[in-house]
């Protein structure tokens, strides 16, 4: 069965604290984008960020409108050109694999755990956009209504990584 859910995949943020675009760390969006395909999600949209970004990506890319000052603001504005079911999904998912996102797709509206019990905004299952709060101004306000998503078998594919120092966790994963 093809899914119609639109993945929107977060590849436009500058990675200071990491020092090194995330984008591009671990197969970057292109290892994230194949994880999909497997999962037979027939659309995908990177969002790059500035449009000088745009060449640096395969596939569907959007760049950030100028208009937008926040990312509450671009996930807004991106959802609002999309038909169906939305999954978010953050640039640096360095440990997410099919078996996450096919966890992610059998869920109704959801905000994933990952494995320090963390509501992950950026991981979200987007099936009913009436309990999006639109007016909100942080990632946890846009999506408080939602319930978390808590499955210890994929949880540490959840895991956020915004420095080197994070990074230890994904090398843990990659040798499991």
């Amino acid at each position: 069965m093809i899914d119609m859910t639109t993945v929107l995949i977060f590849a436009g943020g500058s990675s200071t604290r990491m020092g090194h675009d995330k984008s591009t760390m671990f197969g970057g969006v292109e290892r994230i984008l194949q994880e999909c395909h497997n999962t037979n999600i027939t659309r995908t949209i990177t969002l790059c960020g500035p449009v000088i970004r745009k060449k640096m990506f395969q596939g569907e890319v959007w760049a950030d409108p100028e208009d937008c000052d926040s990312l509450v603001e671009i996930i807004s504005w991106a959802i609002d050109r999309i038909d169906g079911d939305i999954l978010l999904l953050p640039c640096d998912a360095f440990n997410l694999t099919e078996e996450g996102v096919n966890a992610l797709l059998e869920q109704g509206n959801c905000l994933p755990l990952d494995e320090f019990g963390n509501r992950q905004p950026l991981f979200a299952r987007i099936t009913k956009r009436a309990q999006i709060n639109l007016d909100s101004e942080s990632l946890n306000e846009m999506f408080e209504n939602f319930p978390s998503f808590c499955d210890s078998r994929v949880a540490s594919e959840f895991n956020n990584f915004n420095s080197q120092s994070d990074l230890k966790n994904h090398r843990l994963q990659s040798h499991r």
